[in-house]
């Protein structure tokens, strides 16, 4: 299945980086396709975290980084990911979320946006709430296509 998508909003600690400060396989290669204008951060990190762990990653930064910091409320709330769509530029309902939390997939749905899954060995059930899933991030295809958007193959 591929799907086209304006903006991709990920969620970071899990998603991007692992509880090492190392990119998650696949994610370097994939930030570096994406047009830089069209993707976000969404964590629930506090910004000084949040920079700390892209650095460390050594991600490229993000045309939007949302964090703890802010949002009045964060996720489950759908407050972080419409800020994220907002400082993109682009209609929620246009936006993918990668997530690996339930908490990131119910604010993601609750912001209009599909929400693909991370499992990481969670199960089906983990991600009943998503979109789709997959195992791991890079089990995900990505190219862009000729007008700017993105392109997600499942």
């Amino acid at each position: 299945m591929e799907l086209s998508y304006e903006g991709v909003c990920f969620d970071l600690f899990g998603t991007l980086v692992t509880g090492e400060g190392e990119p998650i396989a696949g994610v370097l290669p994939a930030l570096a396709l994406l047009p830089p204008a069209r993707w976000a951060i969404v964590t629930s990190c506090g910004l000084w975290l949040a920079r700390g762990l892209i650095a460390s990653a050594k991600l490229p930064p993000p045309a939007a980084l949302v964090s703890s910091n802010d949002v009045v409320l964060g996720k489950p709330a759908p407050d972080p990911y419409v800020l994220a769509a907002q400082r993109l530029g682009r209609d929620p309902a246009r936006i993918v979320v990668i997530e690996d939390s339930l908490e990131g997939i119910a604010a993601g749905r609750a912001a209009g946006m599909d929400v693909v899954a991370i499992a990481r060995g969670r199960g089906a059930a983990f991600a009943r709430n998503a979109t789709a899933h997959v195992e791991r991030f890079e089990q995900l295809g990505w190219s862009v296509n000729d007008d700017g958007s993105i392109g997600l193959r499942l």
